[in-house]
């Protein structure tokens, strides 16, 4: 079966609606803490309302990613997309902070089928430099999805912090392009339910945990940014959406030209470089005395990220037979959003404990020890070796 030209576009668009689907709501945060003042544990839940769609993730993402490799990716894809427009939807009209919270569970049960089913599909439709090229593209559609759902979401924010939630309609154009547009992989490619070949398991988990790390400091962004910036004296929400938004154009950026720096370096070169730009980032966050300094590391950290999310993935897929990708997929899946419903309960204590500028200067200490330093001391002994 020939591939639709549209095959691409519509997996980018579902890709899209993945990594920043908490975030979508982050610029209301203020907002809805007050809403929810009354309650004892309103600073930790508000939080978690915007990354407890990471635990769901982690959870349902191993599960989908075996459903994905039996029974294919399309129907997958499918059903993902309807959840998350309901689920995600949800908070136009509920008003009890358990049932919103139960909301988010579903909606990252549908963010892991969305990011597993379109992972698979894409690494089945393409292969070699043209597979590297898709992957990054699919990053930066991604960061691509931040920028509009982010800034739509700023916007509403100053008019309720309801309004954000209606951003997750917006999907519902999806449902008739996939049905129209998503075939099933090459018949030249392993399908479905066919296992060949063994899975580098020691391997994986070393790139599931870099995931890991990499998404439970990066989302100290979304979650402490908004404060952040009213405590440099912004007047307004939109202030912490588009300094968001500017990362989020900055990763676009990066990941779509990720195939020219693949071409000169390798997978941990990459690695070590984007954690000491994002390191960079975070120290300029930590000593920020004025919204242009918290503006100036935004480039920093997209950078980074809009690197590093691509050569992860690509690092782990090039590893994987081709029946187990969307195993693959669920694990890589798994690791990044625990981390993101992990962050808040560490950047709270670390604000807590030592501010916000303490906060994200603990953040970089934790990218030299568990990432940098590691890193750097394998490649000076793969040199001398």
């Amino acid at each position: 079966m020939q591939r639709s030209p549209f095959l691409l576009p519509v997996l980018l668009a579902c890709a899209s609606l993945t990594v920043m689907a908490g975030a979508t709501i982050a610029p209301g945060l203020p907002g809805l803490l007050a809403h929810f003042s009354d309650h004892p544990d309103a600073d930790y839940l508000t939080r978690l309302i915007l990354t407890i769609p990471g635990l769901a993730i982690a959870i349902t993402a191993p599960l989908a990613g075996f459903l994905a490799d039996r029974f294919g990716r399309r129907v997958l894809l499918q059903s993902g997309v309807l959840l998350y427009i309901a689920a995600g939807s949800a908070g136009l009209w509920l008003d009890d902070l358990s049932w919103l919270l139960f909301s988010r569970l579903l909606l990252g049960g549908s963010v892991g089928m969305i990011m597993v089913s379109s992972m698979a599909l894409l690494t089945d439709h393409f292969q070699g430099p043209e597979r590297d090229r898709a992957m990054g593209i699919q990053s930066s559609a991604m960061a691509a999805g931040g920028i509009v759902f982010i800034s739509a979401g700023s916007i509403l924010a100053d008019w309720s912090w309801r309004a954000p939630f209606a951003v997750y309609l917006a999907p519902v154009l999806l449902i008739p392009l996939i049905h129209l547009y998503i075939s099933k992989p090459p018949p030249n490619a392993e399908q479905p339910g066919v296992v060949e070949g063994r899975f580098p398991f020691w391997h994986a988990l070393y790139i599931y945990s870099l995931g890991f790390v990499t998404m439970l400091l990066f989302y100290f962004i979304p979650t402490q940014l908004p404060f952040l910036s009213l405590e440099l004296g912004a007047e307004s929400l939109k202030v912490a959406g588009f300094a968001v938004v500017l990362s989020q154009i900055f990763s676009s950026v990066a990941s779509a030209n990720y195939q020219r720096l693949r071409a000169r370096f390798g997978n941990r070169q990459i690695l070590l470089g984007s954690f000491v730009v994002l390191a960079v980032g975070f120290f300029m966050l930590s000593q920020a005395r004025s919204l242009l300094t918290m503006y100036a590391s935004m480039p920093l950290i997209g950078l980074a990220l809009g690197f590093n999310f691509p050569n992860l993935t690509i690092w782990l897929m090039s590893t994987v037979p081709a029946s187990m990708r969307g195993r693959a997929s669920g694990g890589i899946s798994t690791g990044v959003f625990l981390g993101q419903f992990l962050s808040p309960l560490l950047s709270q204590t670390l604000v807590g404990r030592y501010q916000l500028g303490g906060a994200f200067f603990g953040a970089m200490i934790l990218m030299l020890l568990l990432v940098i330093l590691p890193n750097l001391a394998i490649m000076m002994r793969q040199r001398e070796g």
